[in-house]
């Protein structure tokens, strides 16, 4: 009967290592999470912190997009395809002169054009087609919000607003210039 003690303390070391294991994981796996999203989407984590205002309504929505993202079939764009985007772009900048919140209302167009072309379903709002597209494309992404947010108005904040879509475009184009006049050629 000596031994039901020693069997009764290993059973209570034993249940208090594991649940130490539990509250150590519990601790850690978050803060990996955390630091997981933070890599993966930079300054479009601090958006959603900002948005959401609170850590797990933010991860909650950059797990979704990863969600969203790995749904899809991704396609690459054809050549003839990516040099109609390109030209079409080029419109969009041409017409900034004489109506930038047009031109900036085009640049939406377009930028769901080339996603729809990419694999996106069609009709998305463009704040969720945005939030798409960050998994991919996190540091532009996080310039159009950046840039859009800022409160200012006028003409310049839509030039920057509409650099911001161009650098957008630039990407989901795979880097092709679409500054100018090399995508009317």
């Amino acid at each position: 009967m000596e031994t039901t003690p020693l069997v009764i303390l290993v059973l209570v070391v034993i249940v208090a290592a594991l649940g130490a294991g539990i509250a150590l994981r519990s601790a850690i796996l978050p803060a990996r999470r955390t630091a997981r999203l933070r890599r993966r989407f930079g300054a479009e984590y601090d958006h959603a912190l900002h948005l959401h205002g609170n850590t797990a309504d933010a991860e909650r929505d950059l797990s979704e997009r990863l969600s969203r993202r790995s749904s899809l079939r991704p396609r690459a764009i054809p050549d003839e395809l990516r040099d109609d985007h390109a030209r079409s772009w080029v419109a969009v900048q041409q017409g900034f002169v004489d109506d930038p919140e047009r031109s900036v209302r085009d640049a939406r167009a377009v930028i769901a054009a080339i996603a729809l072309d990419l694999g996106h379903p069609p009709g998305e709002e463009f704040e969720r087609l945005l939030g798409t597209l960050s998994v991919d494309h996190p540091a532009e992404v996080a310039e159009v919000h950046r840039v859009r947010g800022d409160g200012t108005e006028g003409t310049e904040h839509l030039r920057e607003l509409l650099v911001a879509h161009r650098r957008l475009v630039e990407a989901l184009l795979g880097g092709t210039g679409v500054r100018g006049s090399e995508a009317q050629r």
